[in-house]
């Protein structure tokens, strides 16, 4: 898979940094003077710069390990604020891909209408401040260009130069873990920024800035075209229309003050929403467990590590005497599968789609976690993966789940959907999201249509339909949505 591929070569250019002659100390810190001097970048405090291009939705692939969603971009600005080390990326959006494949748009947002199923009509507005305050913040301030450089100045203790095949990179080591590597064109202008970077679901993950094009504006040099992206993928491709170097509005950016990631997110009680079936976070996205004789099965895992071992320990309360035999993964989303590592580090087997079973086997139970070792890089453990093609069956006297992939559903290859027969409940990811107080869309979604032709189609007895982002509906709704 492609993501092997990049975490291949990012090693081969590691390596082929270290065996190459090197420059340290004050030989480094001269090359770096060099290309601060022909960016501009000494007197640089703050820079805002805005333009139109591509987003891309990272996690939310088509196929397992593909290439993320594209999205337009009618509309970008960022503002970075070297001086008070933090930045904010203002972008519009819309969806206009056809046909709609993968995720990306969000949860529903019941003030402006958008999010939670593709195509999502409209504008979609998302604005994200960066803390420059913190390790990760700081990082990622570092892959814009001048901040490159700005981080190799504060870290020269650690900088190294070196030529590679005619190319010049520069490259330290910052709070004891990260490498950022650097690359400079022939006129001394940073033309590529790359460093590994946690991410909760990939772990180690190749993040890169590429920038070309290079303009100046009134001393400081900026690129008017840029790409961003991560595990070997575009998460950003922009052209600049327009640049302030110094913009006070840059300047007045302070970091997030949300809440720090990996959180436990907010605490729910379970409640059973059917005889012997648990929504075991109500309202929002989470897991759903149920119920057989002599055992338990839970259906999704999202979230991490700490939102995994919150989710068994409900479990345990719920049916303390009855052990998990198997964990059922819809798709290969990272806001559907991010808690997976964790169940596989407590032994508990997982049934998803065989379209999965390459792309979890070699990448997201195999990726290196160094940089934040979560329990699976603590205790490595073997998966137990357990794939089903169209259709499987779970059953004792007391319980039956039927398991259904919904062949050629455009939000993501392998998606499984599940059935309880003697519930009449349907439970699904990403067909179908209520939109309370929503107008219509201005058409159904495909992704609702294949849900409800393939439940026709299968002549399953549904009356209620349990989501997995949150939330029961009558299935009588989803009917309405789909036009049938």
């Amino acid at each position: 898979m492609k993501r092997t591929f990049v975490i291949a070569t990012a090693a081969a250019l590691l390596l082929s940094l270290h065996v190459a002659a090197q420059n340290a100390g004050p030989e480094a810190k001269t090359e770096i003077d060099i290309a601060v001097a022909a960016m501009g970048t000494a007197g640089l405090q703050s820079i805002q710069y805005s333009g139109t291009g591509s987003f891309y939705a990272t996690g939310q692939a088509y196929e397992p390990g593909g290439p993320w969603p594209r999205y337009s971009v009618k509309k970008y600005t960022m503002l970075v604020n070297y001086t008070g080390l933090a930045m904010r990326q203002e972008l519009v959006r819309i969806d206009d891909e056809k046909p709609p494949r993968g995720g990306g748009v969000g949860g529903y947002n019941p003030t402006t209408f958008q999010g939670g199923i593709r195509p999502a009509p409209g504008d979609m507005v998302e604005n994200q401040n960066t803390d420059g305050h913190t390790d990760v913040g700081a990082v990622r301030m570092w892959l814009t260009p001048h901040g490159f450089l700005k981080g190799a100045a504060a870290n020269a203790a650690t900088a190294k130069t070196s030529t590679v095949h005619g190319k010049k990179f520069v490259s330290f080591t910052a709070f004891g873990k990260y490498s950022v590597t650097g690359t400079l064109n022939s006129q001394n202008l940073v033309e590529h920024v790359e460093t590994l970077m946690d991410v909760a679901y990939t772990g180690d993950t190749l993040l890169e800035g590429i920038y070309s094009d290079y303009r100046d504006f009134g001393g400081v040099k900026c690129p008017m075209h840029i790409v961003m992206r991560e595990g070997g993928y575009p998460t950003l491709d922009l052209a600049v229309a327009e640049v302030q170097p110094n913009s006070q509005a840059a300047l007045d950016v302070r970091g997030s003050t949300s809440p720090a990631q990996g959180n436990v997110r907010a605490e729910r009680q379970p409640e059973e929403i059917a005889d012997g079936v648990w929504a075991l976070t109500p309202g929002v996205e989470g897991s759903i467990l149920v119920e057989f004789n002599d055992h338990v099965v839970i259906i999704e895992g999202p979230g991490n590590d700490a939102y995994t071992m919150a989710t068994l320990a409900k479990v345990k309360k719920i049916a303390p005497d009855k052990p998990i035999r198997y964990v059922v993964n819809t798709h290969h989303h990272a806001d559907h599968a991010g808690g997976l590592r964790a169940y596989v580090a407590e032994g508990i087997p997982i049934i998803t789609h065989e379209s999965h079973k390459k792309y979890y086997e070699e990448q997201i139970f195999k990726n290196p976690h160094s940089l934040n070792p979560d329990r699976l890089a603590r205790a490595p453990r073997a998966p137990i993966l357990e794939t089903m093609k169209d259709k499987r069956v779970l059953t004792d006297a007391s319980m039956t789940i039927e398991l259904y992939l919904l062949r050629d559903h455009l939000h993501a290859v392998g998606l499984l959907v599940a059935y309880l027969p003697k519930q009449k409940l349907l439970i699904q990811a990403d067909s179908y999201i209520p939109r309370p107080g929503a107008p219509p869309l201005p058409a159904p979604s495909p992704y609702t249509i294949n849900l409800v032709d393939k439940v026709t189609r299968l002549k399953l007895d549904v009356t209620r339909v349990a989501h997995i982002h949150g939330g029961i509906s009558p299935y009588s709704d989803l009917v309405a949505a789909a036009g049938r």
